[in-house]
């Protein structure tokens, strides 16, 4: 299901495998899909009606939703059948000492090196799963719950929407910080775009 890291389009820069690569990509744009439309959506919870802009906005949001939720699926089963790839995102202490060596690099104003290599960038991925895929979870229960006909929502529905909501706006901190030291890394033109290639 895997294959190993290859060279990158910059010598001596690792590369993600193709799986990998697809599945960032993927998830990259329904989270940035997710977080945008919930700007101008405006769910009606009471009257499950899509009959504004707005509301179709909310519609689209739960589909992207549930798509989103499937490759978050794929991608922990992926890291299952991928131990090499799972212990870069959800490191043991053996890796502690190379992210405080990352860390005094950003402190200094480098880039840490981009790639399946252990650190910092290792870890700031395996959380951002952690997070996204908790919004993922659940948004997708509040899916199966939303009222049809009308009907007055439930209080199971009720409860899950504190739930969704409580990391939403970590959420934004996270996906800004993360385009932010992307375009720091293109500017460096140190190879880390290559986890866009998708050949």
């Amino acid at each position: 299901m895997t294959d190993h890291a290859v060279s990158s389009n910059l010598p001596g820069v690792p590369r993600w495998p193709r799986e990998a690569r697809w599945l960032h990509g993927g998830i990259a744009i329904c989270i940035s899909w997710q977080l945008f439309s919930s700007l101008w959506m405006s769910p009606d919870w009471r009257h499950a009606a899509y009959g504004s802009f707005s509301q179709i906005l909310f519609s689209t949001h739960a589909w992207v939703g549930l798509t989103t939720a499937l490759l978050l699926l794929w991608q922990w089963l992926w890291l299952l059948s991928a131990p090499q790839y799972a212990r870069l995102l959800f490191p043991g202490r053996a890796t502690w000492p190379k992210i405080g060596a990352d860390l005094r690099t950003l402190l200094r104003g480098k880039l840490p090196p981009p790639g399946p290599v252990p650190g910092l960038s290792g870890l700031v991925h395996g959380l951002g799963l952690l997070l996204v895929s908790w919004m993922a979870l659940t948004g997708t229960a509040i899916y199966f719950f939303l009222p049809q006909g009308g009907t007055p929502p439930g209080a199971l529905l009720e409860s899950l929407l504190p739930l969704h909501k409580a990391l939403h706006l970590l959420l934004w901190v996270y996906w800004c910080g993360h385009v932010g030291l992307a375009l720091l890394h293109l500017w460096a033109r140190d190879g880390s775009f290559g986890i866009f290639r998708l050949d």
